[in-house]
């Protein structure tokens, strides 16, 4: 049987009565809810390489991904030609045609779910007009540090 109490209170387990129990081990670690998106996520310090993958991430850089590689494999086809097929304006194409350059690591970071908690597929799509060229401003812009 696993017991699980969780306090915002630092001083909480000081004050608690010792467990009756010798088989309790208490676990702390510094957490705080944030809204990202619609829903609320627990954010624990350190344990950001642990999160799932953002499934409207990773969409956006499949559709992305593929639809330059539909561009390159047809000189023939069109943007606009695209956009029609699935539905979506051709501006929302140019725009996210961007995210194939995004730096490698970047791209890494996202599939594996260790981007920042506040980028998601609707932040990243308003940052993509902005997105520069060079990665190390590209990281600036979208708020990844170093190790990302």
């Amino acid at each position: 049987m696993a017991l699980l109490v969780g306090t915002t209170d630092p001083d909480a387990q000081r004050r608690a009565p010792a467990p009756a129990r010798e088989d309790l081990l208490t676990l702390s670690s510094p957490a705080a809810l944030k809204r990202v998106g619609r829903e609320m996520r627990m954010l624990i310090e350190g344990v950001a390489e642990q999160t799932d993958p953002d499934p409207s991430l990773l969409r956006i850089l499949v559709r992305a991904h593929r639809v330059q590689a539909r561009l390159n494999q047809n000189p023939n086809l069109g943007v606009r030609d695209i956009a029609l097929e699935e539905g979506v304006t051709a501006p929302h194409l140019y725009s996210i045609l961007r995210v194939p350059w995004l730096a490698p690591d970047i791209t890494t970071a996202i599939v594996n779910g260790r981007q920042p908690s506040h980028l998601t597929a609707k932040s990243l799509t308003r940052l993509l007009p902005r997105l520069p060229a060079d990665w190390a401003e590209q990281k600036k812009l979208l708020d990844f540090r170093e190790t990302a």
